[in-house]
């Protein structure tokens, strides 16, 4: 799958997870696939009130993904 496939589908589940009006940014320059693994550099638009919570919420995505559509990801929370 090309890079633009996986970073739309990645952008869809991430759509769905939005947490009182913080959206997660992929820093798309900084995006590697290695092997079976693409490793997605993210980081919250704005200040997240539960940071347990953002992080849950990329666990949840990055299992969406590899079930529903086989990619393995990796979001890597970015400063």
């Amino acid at each position: 799958m090309e890079k633009q496939q996986v970073l739309r589908l990645i952008r869809e589940y991430l759509d769905h997870h939005r947490s009182n009006g913080v959206t997660i940014e992929i820093l798309e320059r900084a995006v590697r696939h290695d092997g079976d693994w693409w490793y997605v550099p993210v980081r919250p638009s704005g200040q997240v009130p539960k940071t347990y919570r953002y992080y849950e919420e990329l666990t949840d995505v990055e299992t969406e993904l590899k079930d529903k559509e086989h990619i393995d990801v990796l979001l890597v929370p970015a400063a």
